[in-house]
């Protein structure tokens, strides 16, 4: 048996999100209590037995590379668990492949106390001294703002982070389970992105751990659907607009009892030996769309329309996703300016936004058509013709 004692912030950083979303995720996976602040797992195998689990696809797909030469967590978790001598290589996919093939020996001997210490200029999670530490430059990209306090004198300075091989693990987990996907969108750095639970949720799940697996579910089909599209285009407003139209989340939602579920989106990006939060995006699902009822004002088969809506900014076959992969094709301006206005019109009920994309379209066909008056963008106009 293991307790754990969670005295560290639900605060919504980084840091944060990954520790509490790889707690969540170990307590989907094991035979466990939570009582208050404590999380009793039965089994002192527990961690064994989830990274014996990873999925190889997931692992092969985390191309995170690690930061520098103060990025030690590839050599250390492993030492700190009695294997000298086993060192992955400085990428993150390396790093879950050796975990995953001695997960026999990733045995959990104490009960661990998450919570921060300052000792000079170091935050030391579940740790006494830095000397027994693991740091890793991906877990301190905000540099530690979760610490603030005017009395402390903290608030322009930056703090290394350690923490023990224990908080290491659910660390990991967390980044495991939140990855969606890295590009280099536009041949600029390499970005990459994560999807984690709420604070809300998080707190929520923690009260409540019947509902931890029916929310990974429906996070797991949500990262699906970002996938697909950061993998193409990963404009804001064309990931809103795919998350509101998405009717399998929704369904999800209702087949589960849940009214809505809120996420994070977090894009982080390496220069150089940093890594660096360029954006943290807030996401809600509802079960029951405010767009379904702002279309069914408008247009006959309101249901059918999303249904086709859906596919047209999702489908891997879609023009639209296709021609915003191109940001040198003709219509790429008109791609843009559809997908913001189907946005005003999904995330805002604006009813000009909807004529705007059609007019965007329209714009798009006249670039394009061919000697017969035809294109690719006036088969969708006909199409949408059907449902309204």
């Amino acid at each position: 048996m293991v307790r754990v004692e969670v005295n560290y912030p639900v605060d919504g950083t980084f840091l944060s999100s990954l520790l509490f979303e790889g707690l969540l995720y170990a307590i989907s996976k094991s035979d466990c209590e939570i009582d208050a602040n404590k999380v009793e797992f039965k089994d002192s195998k527990f961690m064994s037995y989830i990274y014996a689990k990873i999925d190889d696809q997931r692992i092969r797909d985390i191309k995170i590379p690690m930061a520098g030469k103060n990025d030690n967590i590839n050599e250390k978790i492993f030492e700190k668990f009695g294997l000298t001598g086993v060192v992955s290589k400085k990428t993150y996919s390396d790093l879950f492949s050796m975990l995953k093939s001695i997960s026999e020996k990733i045995i959990i001997s104490r009960d661990p106390i998450i919570t921060a210490k300052l000792k000079g200029k170091y935050v030391l999670i579940d740790l006494d001294d830095k000397s027994e530490g693991i740091q890793a430059a991906i877990f301190k990209a905000e540099r530690y703002t979760g610490i603030s306090s005017g009395e402390m004198n903290l608030t322009s300075k930056q703090l290394t982070q350690y923490f023990s091989k224990e908080v290491a693990l659910f660390l990991l987990l967390g980044l495991y389970s939140s990855f969606i996907a890295t590009v280099a969108w536009q041949r600029q750095q390499r970005s990459m992105f994560f999807l984690t639970f709420s604070t809300e949720d998080i707190m929520k799940l923690l009260r409540k751990e019947e509902l931890i697996e029916k929310y990974f579910e429906v996070k797991n089909e949500a990262m699906n659907a970002l996938r697909n599209i950061i993998l193409k285009n990963p404009h804001n407003e064309l990931l809103f607009t795919e998350i509101a139209l998405n009717v399998q989340l929704q369904k999800m939602l209702r087949e589960r009892n849940i009214d809505k579920i809120s996420f994070t989106l977090f894009k982080v990006a390496l220069e150089g030996q940093i890594y660096k939060i360029y954006e943290q995006i807030p996401l809600t699902i509802l079960s029951e769309s405010p767009f379904l009822k702002v279309a069914s004002k408008f247009f006959r088969k309101s249901e059918d329309l999303i249904d086709y809506l859906y596919w047209l900014f999702s489908s891997q076959n879609s023009i639209i996703l296709n021609r915003l992969a191109d940001p040198n094709n003709s219509v790429y301006s008109n791609m843009i300016s559809a997908v913001n206005a189907m946005y005003r019109f999904v995330m805002l009920g604006d009813i000009q936004g909807w004529f705007e994309f059609i007019r965007e379209l329209y714009n798009a066909h006249e670039k394009t058509k061919n000697e017969k008056g035809e294109s690719e963008y006036i088969k969708i106009v006909r199409n949408i013709g059907v449902y309204i």
